[in-house]
């Protein structure tokens, strides 16, 4: 599955909204000419619209993802693998334990992210650190392993071993703690 986000190339399909237990509010993107983008709200925890849209569609170890991305200040374009999702009450569609493969302006961070006690909470399993220009293009990419995850953010590559990798999961993008852009996405079951 390939997807380009320029306006008139993508109409949802085989990516759905959904939302981390994380957060109340249910913002959607804002299209633009070539991309889509969240937006800054006062209202929202850290002040910009934390949005996700994930596959229908599970995939299993032997997966890459890939995203071309942009980010302003802190903004922090991540890519998901959660391995459920459901509908709370109002019928919107939420997840709660997932990992977050991270690009910001120092590098990228990887985290794991469970319920607990209905509550999200998280454990940083990764940071590296590394200048990330705002405001370009990047592609951040990860190969998902039976017990690793291999990532690339442009030309530097990084190794994780993952003891609790999910053996099913949805995949999908992030847009998180300031103005990101997607201008493309990639999920490919090698």
């Amino acid at each position: 599955m390939k997807i380009d986000f320029s306006q008139g190339s993508w109409s949802g399909g085989v990516l759905d909204y959904a939302y981390s237990y994380r957060f109340e509010e249910t913002p959607v993107f804002l299209q633009k000419p070539d991309c889509i983008e969240n937006r800054e709200n006062p209202r929202a925890t850290y002040g910009y619209d934390n949005i996700s849209l994930l596959t229908r569609e599970k995939y299993r170890p032997g997966t890459c993802l890939s995203t071309r991305c942009a980010f302003k200040d802190l903004g922090a374009p991540l890519l998901v693998l959660a391995p459920w999702m459901e509908k709370d009450p109002r019928g919107v569609m939420r997840y709660g334990d997932y990992i977050e493969i991270v690009l910001w302006k120092n590098g990228v961070n990887v985290w794991r992210m469970w319920m607990k006690d209905g509550q999200v909470t998280w454990k940083q399993l990764l940071g590296v650190d590394f200048p990330v220009a705002e405001n370009e293009i990047h592609t951040l990419s990860v190969t998902v392993g039976t017990d690793t995850l291999q990532i690339t953010a442009d030309d530097r590559q990084i190794f994780l071993a993952v003891e609790d990798l999910f053996p099913e999961f949805h995949v999908g993008l992030n847009a998180c703690e300031g103005i990101n852009r997607f201008y493309g996405f990639e999920a490919v079951q090698l």
